[in-house]
Formats: structure tokens, C-alpha cells, sequence
């Protein structure tokens, strides 16, 4: 769920500052990536959802394809805020609100048309087609599949979902489109007219992609923005442990988005190359740096707050 346009800036910026260290990310999804670094094959990973949603085990899932439990030797590090963006194409539909209860519809099967009642009844002002829906999800383990249906649960009519899972939603319908990264979700979008998904809200704003304003736990529609991230999270700015995020699943405040995750840096505690430590260690303290912040900001996403900011940097500085 980490857009590539916010990293690869961070990137950027900390090898012109750290021109002997060499740092490469590649985009393969929250699950996979922190699989990767159990496994040696990668030095860090970026997750949308923390190591216990991603260790957590499914009964119906094949262990041979999870992770295997030792977050005792891995540190997680936020880095950023960010929100799950409902990007949709529907011709001639720019300014769509979407109840939970219709999200939930949407992402159980239970709504199949654009023309739908309870879609309907919140966009009067709207000429709604009698169009299939398509839904495009995510085929990977990844922390946007764990953002949606932890919002899903919150609707109030019960979602049909048995839990909240970085898995693809067991819930999708039938002629479900499931592609393994948010930039092919969102490249089916534009070519499917009738269609919805999830991404981060970045790549709705950076594209121009329309963004469904969605309800949150106060009944009010709202679009992803700086200032509706930023509201999700005034529990964890005035928390006295910022690092727990249970409090932004369904953020209470009225002009508070409701799809807001953290991000994580995932690394091992202790690296057998001093060398690999060192640079983690100080890649990390970058992408905690003012400079960093700014980056998060002009790529739609949300800088952490002072005092989980304050923690994140003595996680950090353990690196070795």
C-alpha cells in the first residue's frame, strides 16, 4: 500500500545525502515483503499493516505460504500515515458518496449495480446507471486488503467478511479482478468503465482518478485529504503510547476520514554484517527526518505525529 512515487522520492533524497550507501526497494506487497526478509533474501521491508496482522495465522491458508513467527528478531518502525483511497470509473461520475453499509454491499456481492438504492439514495443529485459493478482488489497479502476490511467491519448492518485479513477478501464476488499491486489496481480502473477498487488515496490524487467521499462513524461523507488524515489520527497525536492504532480504525472525529492505516519499516533487531546495520539504521533515522516528512506531505500522504515520531526515532537508533 506504500505508493512508489513516496519512497522512491525518499530514496532519492537520502542517497544524495548518503552517497556510499546503496538502498533498493521493490513494490511486492506487505505479506510478501516481510516474508522476503525472514527468509535473507531482502535487508527491510515496507508494510501497511503491522507484524502481528501479518504473522497472524489463517486456518484455511497453506502454512508453507505464511511467514514464520519471530517478530522477536524484527523491529517495525512507523514512518508514515496514509489513506485507502475507493477509486471508481463510472462515465460522467465525478463526486460519488458511498455508505458503509454500500461498501459493504459492493465488496460482499450484495450490490451488483451503480443504480443500487443505497447508493441512490445518498447521491440524489446523481444520474446513476444501471451499470455492473466490477470490483478490482488486491490478489497479494497486503495492508490494503487489511485496511478494507477492517473498515468493512465497522458497517452497520453486519459485513458478510468472518474477519479483518491482509488476504484478498473472501468476501469478493464472483468476476472479481484480483491483481497483486495497487498500480495494476488502479491501471484496471482506467480501463474499466463500471469498475471500483482500493489504493492509496496518492494515486487518485497524483492521477486525477475519481475518489468516492466516504462515510464515517459520524454519518458525514468524506474525501481523502491532509486535513481529514490528520483528524483520523488526533487520538494517537494526544495518546500516551502512539504506537497503538487500534484508536483509527473508526476514528470518531466528524471531519475524519475513515481508511487510515500506518506504515511500517520492518528490519531485523541485530544484522550479522555491521555494515548492513549501520545502513539500515541510518536509513531508517532518514526517513524519520524532517525532510522525509515533507516528502509524505507533497505525495497526499500523512507525517506521524511528534510524539509517536519521538518513539519511532529510539526504535531506530537500536538498530545494529
Amino acid at each position: 500500500m506504500y505508493p512508489d512515487v513516496l519512497l522512491n522520492e525518499t530514496l532519492r533524497l537520502f542517497k544524495t545525502s548518503n552517497p556510499n550507501i546503496d538502498i533498493r526497494y521493490d513494490p511486492i506487497g506487505s505479506g510478501a515483503g516481510v516474508l522476503a526478509l525472514q527468509s535473507g533474501k531482502v535487508d527491510f521491508a515496507v508494510s501497511g499493516a503491522p507484524l502481528e496482522a501479518i504473522l497472524a495465522r489463517d486456518p484455511d491458508t497453506d502454512t508453507a505460504d505464511e511467514p514464520v513467527a519471530t517478530e522477536d528478531k524484527l523491529l517495525e518502525i512507523p514512518i508514515t500515515a496514509g489513506m485507502l483511497g475507493i477509486l471508481y470509473n463510472i462515465g460522467g461520475i465525478g463526486h460519488l458518496k458511498l455508505t458503509r453499509n454500500a461498501l459493504s454491499g459492493i465488496f460482499d456481492g450484495s450490490i451488483q449495480y451503480w443504480n443500487h438504492r443505497e447508493i441512490r439514495m445518498v447521491n440524489p443529485g446523481l444520474s446513476l446507471p444501471k451499470l455492473k459493478i466490477t470490483i478490482v482488489g488486491r490478489s497479494d497479502a497486503s495492508g490494503a486488503n487489511l485496511a478494507l476490511s477492517r473498515h468493512l467491519h465497522t458497517a452497520k448492518n453486519a459485513w458478510s467478511g468472518k474477519f479483518a485479513s491482509i488476504l484478498p477478501l473472501e468476501t469478493f464476488p464472483k468476476g472479481t479482478v484480483l491483481v497483486p499491486s495497487s498500480s495494476q489496481v488502479v491501471a484496471r480502473i482506467k480501463e474499466t468503465n463500471g469498475s471500483i477498487g482500493y489504493a492509496p488515496s496518492a494515486f487518485g490524487s497524483i492521477l486525477g482518478i475519481p475518489m468516492a467521499l466516504v462515510e464515517n462513524q459520524k454519518g458525514n461523507f468524506v474525501a481523502p485529504s491532509l486535513n481529514s488524515g490528520e483528524a483520523a489520527i488526533e487520538k494517537i497525536i494526544r495518546s500516551g503510547d502512539p504506537l497503538s492504532i487500534d484508536e483509527i480504525h473508526n476514528p470518531e472525529a466528524p471531519g475524519a476520514y475513515p481508511i487510515v492505516s500506518f506504515f511500517w519499516l520492518v528490519t531485523k533487531k541485530i544484522y550479522p554484517d555491521v555494515k548492513t546495520g549501520t545502513a539500515l539504521r541510518e536509513f531508517a533515522e532518514f526517513v524519520l527526518s524532517g525532510q522525509a516528512s515533507g516528502t509524505a506531505i507533497s505525495s497526499s500522504y500523512i507525517p506521524l505525529p511528534a510524539n509517536m515520531r519521538a518513539v519511532a526515532k529510539k526504535l531506530a537508533a537500536t538498530i545494529h
